[in-house]
């Protein structure tokens, strides 16, 4: 078990609390960290056909936010956890490594949706595209 700064033990003692609060949370850290990557796939579908497939609404995207904000706090309340005590070995092969890498994922896209400009975006966008045409790969 990781040691956690005495700082922090209060912000511990909270997410414990509501840890044991919550009645999908009486599970094992193995199966919240399945079902957190389900949630994860969920979302990435609903907002591939909201958010790419098709213009989204200022509803659509205040959405796609907050549903985005609530999976990075949840995601983030699990590495807690996982530093408190390790993640048991499990079917799907779910690690610490995963979890911190798709929440580096999860923040990615929050930015690149949320909080660049749409001309920041045109712009990458641009770029990526112009690069990979003339790609040879």
């Amino acid at each position: 078990m990781n040691m956690v700064s005495q700082h922090w033990d209060t912000a511990r003692r909270a997410v414990e609390q509501r840890h044991q609060a919550e009645s999908e949370r009486e599970q094992n850290l193995a199966d919240q960290a399945s079902l957190w990557f389900k949630r994860i796939k969920e979302f990435r579908a609903n907002a591939d056909q909201v958010m790419v497939l098709q213009t989204p609404t200022d509803a659509d995207r205040r959405f796609h936010r907050a549903y985005l904000a609530q999976v990075i706090a949840a995601g983030e309340e699990l590495a807690i956890l996982a530093r408190l005590q390790e993640i048991a070995p499990n079917k799907e092969g779910i690690t610490m490594e995963a979890v911190e890498a798709e929440l580096e994922l999860l923040y990615a896209t929050l930015a690149g949706e949320h909080l660049l400009s749409v001309e920041q975006q045109q712009i990458i966008l641009k770029n990526v595209f112009e690069h990979g045409a003339q790609s040879q790969a």
